[in-house]
């Protein structure tokens, strides 16, 4: 699979686990057995999208204006946790093969979009209900605190 291919089933795969009906690693799995022609490589990178996105997801839905579809958490992303250009972005997102449509106007603004008013719960990968509590416990520290707890990926040693 391509990498643009790669970014297309993520974004199928983050819809499907938005209607609820399965947890994430039940819809992995079944998009694992449907589309056989996916090597162990690219099942491992899609997964690894996934749930790179299920963990930043309050910061991605915020940063795309509010959308929560697969497709613009995947953009998004891209750009705030890989730290991808609009251009590199863009090239990703050709409509070539198997990959995801161009992206639309409002799609570059929201990658453009400076991030000088981010509110604090956003910039922590919080919910916004848990930051008094995370104030009361941790006081000054408790951004520190909470950016502590988004860790990549979750050690196996």
């Amino acid at each position: 699979m391509t990498p643009a291919a790669r970014l297309a089933a993520a974004a199928s795969i983050l819809d499907r686990i938005s209607a609820g009906k399965q947890p994430a690693e039940a819809v992995l799995k079944t998009w694992g057995t449907e589309n056989r022609y996916a090597g162990s490589k690219d099942r491992r990178a899609i997964a690894d999208h996934v749930y790179k996105v299920i963990r930043a997801r309050g910061r991605l839905v915020w940063a795309m204006g509010g959308r929560e579809d697969g497709r613009a958490l995947v953009i998004g992303s891209l750009s705030l946790i890989d730290g991808l250009s609009l251009e590199e972005i863009e090239a990703l997102h050709s409509g070539d093969g198997y990959g995801p449509k161009p992206l639309s106007k409002q799609e570059r603004g929201r990658i453009s979009a400076t991030a000088d008013d981010i509110p604090g719960w956003v910039a922590a990968g919080l919910p916004e209900f848990v930051v008094e509590d995370f104030k009361n416990t941790f006081g000054d520290r408790w951004a520190d605190e909470a950016e502590g707890l988004m860790v990549p990926r979750a050690p196996i040693d």
